[in-house]
C-alpha cells in the first residue's frame, strides 16, 4: 500500500524535527500553521500561531528542560484521510536533571494545499508538567 500525501508530508516534517532541523520542518507547513498542546499550563496551554511563535514561545521553552540528546521519537501508527492525519508516537528523553521523560502522544494534523496547517497535541500532561518543574 502506498503512503498518502498526508503521511509523506508528516514524515518529512517529523524527520526534520528529529534531526534537530526545527526551522526546516516548517517547509512542510503553511505560514499560518497553528500548534496547540492540550492542557492548562499557564504559559504553554494555548494555541501558538506561525513558526516564530511555535519555536520561540513553545518548543524552545520545552527543549531547554531536555538534555543534549534530545527526544527519540518512535512513530507507532499513522491514520490518514483526505486532509487529516492522526499520528500516535512515543517520545523518550531525559530531563536536564536526569529525570526520565518517556511520554506518549497523539497528534491530530490538518492539511491545506498538501501542507500541515494545524497540529493539536495530546499527551500525558502530568508527566509534561513534571518535566517543566525540574
Amino acid at each position: 500500500m502506498s503512503k498518502s500525501v498526508e503521511e509523506k508530508v508528516y514524515r518529512e516534517f517529523s524527520d526534520a524535527v528529529n534531526s534537530g532541523d526545527l526551522e526546516g520542518a516548517f517547509k512542510n507547513t503553511t505560514e499560518d500553521i497553528t500548534f496547540r498542546p492540550i492542557g492548562t499550563h499557564q504559559e504553554l496551554g494555548r494555541e501558538f500561531k506561525g513558526m516564530q511563535d511555535i519555536l520561540e514561545n513553545c518548543w524552545m521553552k520545552v527543549f531547554q528542560h531536555i538534555d543534549e540528546n534530545g527526544v527519540a521519537i518512535t512513530v507507532n501508527d499513522i491514520v490518514t484521510a483526505d486532509g487529516i492525519a492522526f499520528v500516535q508516537f512515543n517520545g523518550k528523553a531525559k530531563g536536564r536533571t536526569g529525570m526520565p521523560y518517556n511520554n506518549e502522544y497523539v497528534h491530530l494534523l490538518r492539511y491545506r494545499d498538501d501542507k500541515i496547517c494545524s497540529i493539536t497535541e495530546f499527551l500525558d500532561t502530568n508527566l509534561f508538567y513534571k518535566l517543566l518543574e525540574q
